[in-house]
């Protein structure tokens, strides 16, 4: 990452602990307690035990492979019916997005995140992208393990951004970092994806790539407070409606 770049997240105030400040404070017991029953009921006093340490902590845990990593997990595949799933589901993917864990995926996780940072609003979404502003500038957890996965914590800053004067300098550092891993010889290749960004992954579930292209839709093609036309240009080809070329053509500058 150039200096330019590191100045344009550091413009968002990182900060690990913006996003779990926040939202910790407002899971009460029911919400604890449904998050530690999420495998099935199974070892619930355990995973009660090791959830209220979490929340009451002012730190997020640098390693998630056994206890809670999985009801975590699991909280992280469900649906949220209203604002009290969202908090659990941003809950348990800001955890998941931080530390190592056990599927090693954290793309898998930053979807919802942001799926669920958009629905419950300001300021959770203000939160939402001094936290990920944060793990950009310093990978943590897993995001290191493959090159192809920074540029997704890039795109979410943008999702959540987008409706500010930042979103064309992301949209063009997400247009040179997408250049980045597709001329990358070492990376694997996966048969037709619906979007570009999926082109080099092959880690990726059919749920989290559908969930891409859902954000990517609501928030720069379908949302009226994007005034940059290059944004919604940048929606369609990244959500698979456009090509690839069309994306370059936006930012010349990255090809």
């Amino acid at each position: 990452m150039t200096g330019s770049d590191r100045d344009l997240f550091a413009s968002f105030g990182p900060d690990e602990r913006a996003l779990l400040a926040w939202v910790a404070p407002q899971l009460d017991a029911a919400a604890i307690e449904e998050i530690a029953g999420a495998d099935y009921g199974v070892d619930v006093p355990e995973y009660r035990r090791a959830l209220t340490e979490l929340v009451h902590s002012p730190w997020l845990p640098d390693n998630l492979v056994g206890n809670p990593g999985e009801v975590l997990a699991l909280t992280r595949w469900t649906t949220p019916a209203g604002r009290g799933g969202h908090l659990q589901r941003l809950f348990a993917c800001t955890l998941l997005v931080r530390a190592v864990t056990a599927d090693g995926s954290p793309v898998d996780s930053l979807a919802p995140l942001v799926d669920s940072a958009w629905a419950l609003g300001e300021p959770a979404r203000d939160a939402a992208v001094r936290f990920l502003a944060w793990c950009r500038l310093n990978l943590p957890g897993d995001w290191r393990d493959d090159p192809s996965s920074p540029m997704f914590l890039t795109l979410a800053v943008l999702l959540l951004s987008a409706e500010t004067a930042a979103s064309a300098a992301l949209a063009a550092l997400l247009a040179e970092e997408l250049d980045a891993a597709l001329t990358d010889p070492e990376l694997p290749w996966r048969r037709r994806p619906r979007s570009p960004l999926f082109t080099r992954r092959d880690t990726d579930s059919a749920t989290t790539r559908r969930l891409w292209s859902a954000l990517m839709t609501r928030c720069l093609v379908d949302n009226p407070a994007v005034v940059d036309p290059r944004l919604t240009a940048l929606g369609r080809a990244l959500a698979g409606a456009a090509p690839i070329d069309d994306l370059r053509a936006l930012f010349p500058a990255a090809t």
